[in-house]
């Protein structure tokens, strides 16, 4: 079994589990945190220990949010590359599917601010990135993938006020119009530096949400 691989050192590696499919071998979970041990062997990482840890126990949606910061990973993060802080904000945003209570949104958009510091791509929402000025919450910004955010006099589609700005960087996703600038800008952002992508585990999640507020609202399909 050829495995992908996170490490708590945040690095991305490939590695090759023999024996994975006899009876006296772990089982490899995608949701269970393992301590491996490998060796190199042929250019490729030989697994020679694997120990699980204990599971990450989610249903539902919050399953599809788990598999879309999967996919993100794989999507932003080489072969051997180490990305420092990954490994932490993967864990800490697990952790916050698990509790119930945590919104899944504000889960998920703390993830990918976080992914793209890692990545040397981090996004300062309290700040304008060409001229250092401070955001103000009674203005209104246009958002430039290559140029951060700019103060703008139009009002539009993709313009967003500085109170939506300043809550984004305070990490307070209480508001549907802050969750909404949220995903919007971070959207454009992962697809600016990683390149445009369908993302299966978010498709889902989509798919989810609607039957969800359909079955409220009464609807049957």
């Amino acid at each position: 079994m050829l495995l992908e691989l996170l490490t708590d050192e945040s690095q991305y590696v490939h590695a090759l589990y023999r024996g994975a499919k006899r009876n006296s071998s772990t089982n490899v979970d995608l949701l269970t945190p393992y301590s491996m041990s490998w060796r190199p062997h042929d250019g490729l990482l030989t697994i020679r220990s694997c120990e699980p840890g204990e599971a990450i126990r989610v249903c539902g949606e919050n399953l599809y949010a788990v598999l879309y910061l999967n996919e993100l990973i794989r999507r932003g993060v080489r072969q051997n590359q180490f990305a420092k802080g990954v490994f932490e904000a993967y864990e800490s945003a697990s952790t916050g599917l698990v509790v119930s209570s945590c919104s899944i949104a504000a889960v998920l958009r703390k993830f990918e601010k976080r992914f793209l510091r890692a990545l040397g791509f981090e996004l300062t929402f309290d700040r304008e990135q060409l001229s250092g000025k401070a955001i103000t919450s009674g203005r209104t910004y246009r958002f430039e993938p290559d140029g951060g955010f700019l103060q703008t006099r139009q009002q539009g589609e993709r313009s967003y006020s500085g109170r939506e700005l300043l809550a984004i960087a305070h990490d307070q996703f209480d508001e549907f119009d802050v969750r909404r600038a949220a995903k919007e800008i971070l959207k454009r952002a992962l697809d600016f530096h990683l390149g445009e992508a369908s993302m299966k585990a978010s498709e889902l999640l989509i798919a989810g949400s609607i039957r969800k507020h359909a079955t409220h609202g009464g609807v049957r399909g």
